[in-house]
């Protein structure tokens, strides 16, 4: 059962950038926990293999400022947590704290985590890819691949992919009588989520008119790649994505709650003087395409260096994804990091029950940051605490910005509002 604490609280749960604030409080302090391990790993990979190699002094001092922003994370009441830096091919990684708190298992740098958010930008790439191909179009019209689900005529493909389709953050998926915890076992299908989305009694704005982060628009981008392609998505995402660049611990859970290998647990903090809740074993059927990935910080660093090398897209359709228009948002949000040359970088976040992760990248793929922590942090305002994504974009850096220094254009979302039953 869950405990007092979150049984008499409202969720409304957005994965990912939508949900972050500025960090505009002290973080909440930190929970007792079990002793702390530390490890690094400094891997030079030029291919999908890695091998262990003695740092030099430039990735010594590079794992110093990544355990100085996971100490940062563990200070603030993070359980768990794992950095990693990519630069060009050498990768250095550093893990604090405890991945299991029941058994006191130290984290490690390879342990997998539930990435939330960060699958929309893998789903987005398989989107245009498919455009790249000419089997779909950013301005085509969803009903066309998509009929019978009632989504409004005027949507585009690209309305979705920037959430301006006109859809809710609310995905209606706990809205009573389920709850956080009844959900945990149960098994959505996409038009099943989209159905539940449309029952949101909120007028929508037209397509295109507005900006709202929504779940439900990254799983109708999932349903999209299924029509074209007559293959499940998480098979697109293996086939074009995961095997090619050798992303050897990444996997998009299909009806398993379970995490597959080594892995950080993940806690969702309860009231003061209540342990946290492990929802560690959680079904992902709930956000499919939009975020139900499990990865490590080594493939997610992999992935944004692939993607920004022009292994994974044209250079039209790499245009397309770090086009924020009007609204501001293409591929995830562009990030203000003083060191980056031009000062942005670009990247995404996710929060997902029990995990909150961010990954970021240089524009022209020379380095890339990623941080995975096993809980989430709230901030007093009962919005999540960007603390995990800021020290992702802050990795990028040596000796400084501090985590809070980096203040991107992210949406605050409330979280968690006083109300009965948990949904």
């Amino acid at each position: 059962m869950l405990p007092g604490f979150w049984a008499r609280r409202l969720v409304v749960l957005v994965l990912g950038t939508a949900t972050l604030g500025f960090l505009a409080a002290p973080p909440p302090p930190a929970q007792a926990a079990p002793a702390e391990a530390a490890t690094t790993s400094t891997s030079s990979s030029t291919s999908s293999t890695s091998s262990t190699k003695t740092a030099s002094t430039t990735s010594s001092g590079t794992a110093d400022r990544l355990r100085q922003l996971a100490d940062h994370l563990r200070d603030a009441g993070v359980p768990g947590v794992v950095v990693a830096r990519r630069d060009g091919d050498r990768l250095t990684r550093v893990a604090r704290g405890v991945a299991n708190l029941r058994t006191g298992r130290a984290a490690r740098p390879d342990d997998r985590y539930r990435i939330g958010s960060n699958t929309k930008t893998m789903t987005s790439v398989v989107v245009l890819q498919l455009v790249a191909e000419g089997r779909l179009s950013l301005d085509d019209k969803v009903v066309r691949h998509l009929p019978g689900l009632g989504l409004d005529p005027r949507m585009t493909v690209r309305h979705v992919l920037q959430q301006t389709s006109g859809l809710h953050t609310d995905t209606m998926v706990f809205t009573p009588p389920r709850t956080v915890e009844s959900v945990r076992f149960e098994y959505f299908t996409p038009r099943e989520l989209v159905r539940l989305a449309l029952t949101n009694p909120e007028p929508r704005q037209a397509p295109g008119t507005h900006w709202e982060y929504s779940n439900t628009n990254y799983v109708i981008a999932g349903m999209l790649i299924e029509a074209v392609t007559h293959h499940p998505a998480q098979v697109e995402l293996a086939r074009r994505i995961f095997r090619p660049l050798g992303l050897h611990d990444t996997y998009f859970p299909v009806a398993s709650p379970f995490v597959r290998g080594r892995h950080l647990n993940g806690y969702l903090p309860a009231g003061e003087g209540e342990p946290p809740v492990d929802l560690t074993v959680y079904g992902m059927s709930w956000v499919r395409t939009a975020g139900a990935v499990v990865s490590t910080t080594r493939d997610e660093t992999t992935f944004l260096h692939a993607l920004f090398t022009g292994r994974l897209l044209p250079r039209a359709q790499l245009a397309q994804m770090t086009d924020t228009g009007e609204f501001g948002y293409g591929l995830g949000f562009p990030v203000r990091v003083p060191c980056v040359p031009g000062g942005v970088a670009w990247g995404h976040d996710g929060a997902v029950f029990g995990y909150s992760s961010g990954v970021f990248s240089t524009p022209d793929g020379s380095r890339q940051a990623a941080v995975g922590a096993n809980t989430w942090l709230l901030t007093d305002a009962g919005e999540l605490n960007p603390l995990p994504a800021q020290a992702a974009a802050a990795a990028l850096c040596d000796g400084s910005p501090s985590p809070a220094e980096v203040a991107p254009p992210w949406r605050a979302t409330p979280v968690a509002a006083a109300a009965a039953p948990v949904r």
